[in-house]
């Protein structure tokens, strides 16, 4: 075709029609050492190049300067952090556990006797209903060994309790909950006619504000975060 039909490519010609042969090609249809340019003449709008996008691919494909679209390239969501509230709960539900595990060991190897009962600051109304009820110093003894060992296994179980709830286990507050009012009410009110009975509020106003925090708003959001990742 003629240069007038205003293409600009390579042209290519037919054969003499006396000689029967085939002329020769032009050896470098673009002499100035270039070539079309890539996505010249490409309408507006139709995105770029599909040569350019190949040779991105092809070279290693890198993320512009703003970093990844948000979900591509990603296994997994960052961690939630913990909040305060959390970890201050973790302190207080500890903390009022250590009372009953040393008072439980103590009730362990105690032996009972009259000269313990009138230190201990007993009512003497009390000790005579145990006089008349025929119970003896030895049998005391064990009931305290075996109220021991079930104040130790409780304070274990409470604590354990707790930290599965720090680790992001909503479950466990409830648990918690529970276990602070089935056995902190009725520790209060035995108690609470005792010399010990400062020492049971303290107890169980840590237990309860511990649990509390639990359940403060940041605590609450925290564990439906982790819901929603998946980490529970």
């Amino acid at each position: 075709m003629s240069s007038e039909s205003g293409h600009h490519g390579p042209q290519y010609y037919r054969p003499g029609p006396s000689s029967g042969h085939y002329p020769q090609y032009p050896q470098n249809p673009y002499p100035t050492g270039g070539g079309p340019t890539p996505g010249a003449g490409r309408p507006a709008g139709f995105g770029p190049d599909p040569q350019q996008q190949v040779g991105q691919w092809q070279q290693g494909w890198a993320p512009p300067a703003g970093g990844a679209p948000a979900g591509l390239g990603q296994t997994g969501t960052a961690p939630v952090p913990r909040p305060r509230q959390v970890v201050t709960s973790l302190i207080l539900l500890l903390t009022s556990t250590v009372p009953f595990v040393f008072m439980g060991i103590q009730a362990m190897f105690m032996t009972i006797n009259q000269a313990l009962l009138n230190d201990a600051g007993i009512p003497r109304s009390q000790l005579a209903q145990v006089e008349a009820a025929g119970i003896t110093m030895d049998q005391l003894t064990q009931l305290f060994r075996v109220m021991g060992g079930v104040f130790v296994v409780l304070a274990l179980v409470y604590a354990v309790v707790a930290v599965v709830a720090f680790r992001g286990r909503p479950a466990a507050r409830l648990v918690l909950a529970i276990l602070t009012a089935v056995y902190g009410l009725p520790l209060l009110l035995l108690m609470a006619a005792s010399p010990l009975a400062l020492f049971a509020v303290a107890v169980l106003a840590l237990a309860g504000v511990g649990v509390w925090l639990l359940y403060s708003q940041p605590a609450r959001e925290w564990y439906a975060a982790r819901k929603v990742a998946g980490r529970v």
